[in-house]
């Protein structure tokens, strides 16, 4: 097996099944991209659910099974979620399970996944296969943060404890509390930093996860009328500066221009006006110069 690492997500993510002969229909008409094209089991994409505003309430994974949907957000969003498909499910035949404390999930990160999981290089990002791992049986979803590829595995918990020692014996394991460590370079929003409702999905680069050709659904209206007239105002960019970073309010010739949403020493995320998100621009937060090092959304 090929030298890899991975963490432990189980307590980062929620997990929540989805089922009833209206699943995907309903899914579909309360999120941003096609649900509808999901039909068979190994299938899957990501999703928004949004606000009737076109605002953020949380990115979701979708994975399509023979008898469910299986959806995956945020551990601190996943009661919220819940709650907005069911204040919606009226006369649908829809039921949901939260399998967040039945089911792990554990992210790998390696250069060649086909030295552990050979499958995977049949499988598309977001698609998924049914595998065994330490004599388990789990599911293996092909996975990306931003450019980073990635595996997640999700199995019962039981088996959670033996598959980890497994992956030991060749990989490297890396602390639950490092996830920000990797998120924040790579550029990645989450749940409560660059994924709120105070931002809509494109400034926040999710513009590959909405279908501008499916039918209506909650919040249709305002993302299409910002996509079509173009006005759209914040674009999210990662940020650099020298050592840690006191404030979050971003400035330009002493005007506020965008606030940092998500930071570790010397990097960072935030949303600024589309006018300075660019490599060039002059930014400051506090008595720092902070520099935009790459744009996260178009």
């Amino acid at each position: 097996m090929e030298s890899f690492s991975f963490i432990d997500l189980t307590s980062i993510y929620g997990r929540l099944k989805l089922c009833g002969e209206d699943k995907v229909d309903l899914l579909d008409r309360l999120s941003t991209n096609d649900i509808s094209t999901l039909k068979e089991s190994g299938q899957g994409m990501s999703t928004v659910l949004t606000t009737n505003k076109g605002r953020i309430i949380d990115l979701l994974k979708v994975y399509f099974f023979k008898d469910h949907l299986m959806l995956v957000s945020d551990i601190a969003s996943i009661s919220k979620v819940s709650d907005w498909i069911e204040f919606y499910t009226i006369m649908e035949d829809v039921t949901q399970i939260d399998v967040s404390d039945k089911k792990f999930q554990i992210r790998i990160f390696s250069d060649e996944p086909q030295g552990i999981f050979p499958e995977i290089d049949n499988c598309k990002i977001d698609n998924f296969f049914i595998g065994n791992l330490a004599e388990a049986k789990v599911t293996i979803i092909s996975n990306k943060m931003n450019q980073k590829t990635c595996l997640d595995v999700i199995g019962d918990m039981s088996d959670k404890e033996r598959i980890i020692e497994f992956l030991k014996n060749s990989g490297t394991q890396l602390e639950s509390n490092q996830f920000e460590n990797i998120r924040i370079p790579l550029g990645f929003p989450k749940f409560g930093m660059e994924l709120t409702e105070e931002f809509n999905p494109l400034e926040a680069g999710l513009i590959d996860h909405i279908s501008f050709n499916k039918g209506c659904y909650i919040g249709q209206e305002v993302v299409a009328r910002l996509n079509t007239y173009d006005k759209v105002q914040r674009k999210l960019v990662k940020l650099s500066w020298d050592g840690l970073l006191e404030g979050n309010e971003i400035f330009s010739g002493g005007k506020v221009v965008g606030v940092i949403t998500s930071n570790l020493e010397g990097v960072g995320l935030g949303f600024v006006r589309n006018n300075f998100a660019n490599l060039e621009s002059e930014l400051t937060c506090g008595e720092k110069s902070l520099h935009v090092t790459e744009v996260l959304s178009d």
